[in-house]
């Protein structure tokens, strides 16, 4: 597929996002507790190469990435990529309408395991790595066994994830590895792979569903190290980056 030139900030207010993606990720830690998860060190049937993240979990992991292993993730090949994000999924889902297929390849284990099994990047894991949990070792039928609650809670943050990156990208690591690489080097083409992150049209649950009500808020009222809540942060970064420019084909046929 073809590159395109779009003006997109993923450096916007990136020590602010930054802190917003650290809350995230100790809260899905605090809300996992609450479950029964059989998930144990050295467990990783569920670890491949399914790597969908926004640029900012790229650019937070990356910190700290060795270069043999960005070079591993740059010389990874096929791999799958996504059709659309998952805000842009959740408004074609609202709009009754089928969202764009995802470009399948074949699902191998995470380029970023070590030979023991375990992930090298285990501290700056993305949200796609942390909300892999399973009642059941995922060996035993070959899928994990999520309750409901935690299912409809990881679509949600999948959800927030994105629109806390404002200004930022969506796509597999190989190819945000590769964008922020070169970035760095001047080049601003954003590949057509990378996908324009969204606000939320809606976040993907009911007024019913109490635990996802209670876990939401849990979230929007967890001070910061900054003294402000996630929810006044997160609305601060938006109103500061102003109006937001589609960075995808998608917004052409919704």
């Amino acid at each position: 597929m073809s590159a395109a030139f779009v003006p997109v900030k993923p450096d916007y207010a990136y020590p602010e996002k930054r802190e917003l993606l650290e809350a995230l990720y100790d809260f899905v830690e605090e809300e996992a507790a609450r479950f029964e998860f059989v998930c144990r060190r050295g467990c990783s049937h569920c670890c491949t190469t399914h790597l969908w993240l926004t640029s900012l979990e790229a650019r937070y992991l990356r910190e700290t990435l060795a270069p043999e292993l960005e070079e591993r993730l740059l010389s990874l090949s096929p791999y799958p990529r996504p059709g659309s994000t998952p805000n842009t999924m959740a408004l074609f889902l609202m709009r009754g309408k089928d969202p764009p297929p995802d470009y399948p390849a074949e699902v191998k284990p995470c380029p970023l395991l070590t030979d023991e099994g375990l992930c090298a990047v285990y501290p700056r894991r993305p949200l796609t790595c942390r909300l892999m949990f399973s009642l059941r070792p995922c060996a035993e039928n070959g899928e994990a066994e999520v309750p409901p609650d935690f299912l409809g809670l990881s679509s949600l943050l999948f959800q927030l994830v994105e629109e806390v990156d404002v200004g930022g990208v969506y796509g597999h690591l190989s190819d945000q590895v590769r964008f922020l690489r070169d970035l760095e080097a001047g080049t601003e083409e954003v590949p057509e792979w990378l996908l324009g992150n969204r606000e939320a049209p809606d976040l993907a649950y009911s007024p019913e569903e109490e635990y996802l009500r209670g876990a939401l808020s849990r979230l929007y009222r967890r001070k910061l190290p900054s003294g402000k809540t996630f929810k006044e942060l997160l609305d601060e970064i938006k109103e500061g980056f102003g109006p937001r420019e589609a960075l995808s084909f998608l917004d052409e046929i919704l």
